[in-house]
């Protein structure tokens, strides 16, 4: 089982235990708004997505929770997208419950994954990426240490209409350059 430590969290693998509090954060309508196609509906749902989750069968999926109180946040995790010779490229998501926003648990957590990535995971790049109208998730990126890397126009079907979707990157040298950031 894979455990990391932030200041304030605790950001770990999940574990059957979690089902209840991740059924609350994957079938919150305010949580999944941008995310709607992989919202839990039922219970059932979220018990495959846990499943899945716990398997790390194409990535790594983390749960995040406060260091002192035990109390579940959010959830963090990336899917291998390419494998090459020189290391691994993975998509990143993150998810929070709403009574913790704007309060840097998101960075935190995204910050140690990154780390944990770069430096044990053999991965060289991760990418992540928004709507360009999810602004929450635009600052966690840029707090994380993600830089830009494009706009998509009208890319995504979402809410009856098109819209467009911010690219976000970070490289594994960027991390090495930055890792005055990371301590």
């Amino acid at each position: 089982m894979i455990t990391l430590e932030t200041q304030r969290l605790i950001v770990r693998d999940y574990k059957e235990s979690d089902l209840r509090d991740m059924h609350r954060l994957w079938s919150d309508p305010a949580v999944m708004y941008f995310l709607d196609d992989i919202m839990s509906h039922t219970p059932e749902d979220t018990a495959s997505n846990l499943k899945y989750a716990m398997s790390n069968a194409d990535g790594h999926y983390f749960c995040f929770c406060d260091k002192n109180t035990g109390d579940f946040i959010g959830s963090v995790g990336y899917t291998i997208q390419n494998t090459t010779p020189l290391g691994k490229i993975v998509h990143m998501g993150y998810l929070l419950l709403p009574q913790y926003r704007g309060k840097g648990y998101t960075p935190e957590a995204v910050q140690a994954v990154i780390k944990f990535a770069f430096e044990q995971d053999n991965c060289i790049r991760i990418t992540t990426g928004c709507h360009k109208d999810n602004d929450a998730s635009r600052k966690v990126m840029e707090r994380a240490g993600f830089r830009k890397e494009g706009e998509r126009i009208q890319a995504v079907y979402h809410d009856g209409e098109m819209k467009d979707r911010l690219e976000y990157a970070i490289n594994k040298d960027d991390f090495i350059s930055a890792m005055g950031m990371w301590r």
